[in-house]
């Protein structure tokens, strides 16, 4: 059944979607590796080296994450340090601005309060009411 709509595909047999097909065929033994060959025309090499391609790429990195490391890059401490430093900075000017923007709300409510003579802010300890 798999193998008839992997046939279908003639157009994408070069694509990585169709080799990852195949391989998965291939590796959950839906299909025996002699009708892949004999349906889809892929020699038994070529199987074998998609099969090292998909474990190498797809399965791999989940199965031995550590070995993933050594493509990382290494971070330059010095300039490690100087990045959370300025992020440091940027967030200290927030919150003095966020500091200031609700001190003048505060102002503004207060104002609001004595001109208009409603109170605004809820009262802390308020009753609950009993229903």
């Amino acid at each position: 059944m798999y193998i008839s709509v992997l046939q279908r595909n003639k157009k994408s047999r070069k694509s990585l979607y169709f080799k990852r097909k195949v391989v998965e065929v291939y590796r959950a033994e839906i299909a025996q590796p002699a009708d892949i060959q004999q349906y889809l025309h892929i020699s038994l090499t070529e199987l074998r080296q998609l099969n090292r391609w998909y474990f190498k790429h797809r399965l791999a990195p989940f199965l031995y994450p550590y070995r993933c490391y050594k493509s990382m890059k290494k971070h330059n401490q010095d300039a490690y340090v100087k990045a959370l430093e300025r992020r440091l900075a940027a967030t200290e000017d927030e919150n003095k601005l966020l500091k200031l923007k609700a001190e003048a709300f505060e102002t503004a409510i207060q104002i609001a309060e004595k001109q208009f003579q409603i109170p605004i802010l809820k009262k802390s300890g308020t009753k609950q009411s009993t229903n």
